[in-house]
């Protein structure tokens, strides 16, 4: 369990720096991540506060992950929520590459992550608690 809290703990902190990052640089973020953004969302103000808000949601994410990591047993259905969740929404990104194609590679792999972690996760617990 130690290893899982651990685990945990260290991504609810990498959440909450990419979290910042898009906090801190708004829509510029993504183009860090390859995202092809013309110079006109860049200085869009809608795109920018989506991104932003966006951001800020990734970081509650991290604050919730660690949390959870604290007491895994107590916050096990909020956990599991939260997990289903990230992969729910990294499925999601496939409407993207439906309507639009592939995204550039770092954000394909984000996009792998996101669907394969979270129920690897669930199962490393599920397995624990045996």
């Amino acid at each position: 369990m130690r290893y899982f809290r651990l685990f945990l703990t260290v991504t609810g902190i990498g959440f909450i720096v990419a979290g910042l990052l898009h906090i801190v640089l708004g829509i510029e973020a993504d183009v860090l991540l390859g995202a092809k953004v013309s110079a006109s969302s860049v200085i869009d103000a809608g795109h920018d506060s989506q991104n932003r808000f966006y951001g800020a949601m990734f970081a509650v994410c991290g604050v919730l992950l660690i949390c959870f990591a604290r007491d895994i047993k107590r916050y096990a259905p909020p956990l599991a929520l939260l997990l289903g969740g990230f992969a729910v929404a990294g499925l999601v990104r496939m409407v993207s590459v439906l309507q639009f194609g592939w995204p550039p590679p770092l954000i394909l792999l984000l996009g792998v992550i996101e669907v394969v972690l979270p129920p690897l996760l669930l199962v490393w617990y599920l397995r624990l608690r045996t």
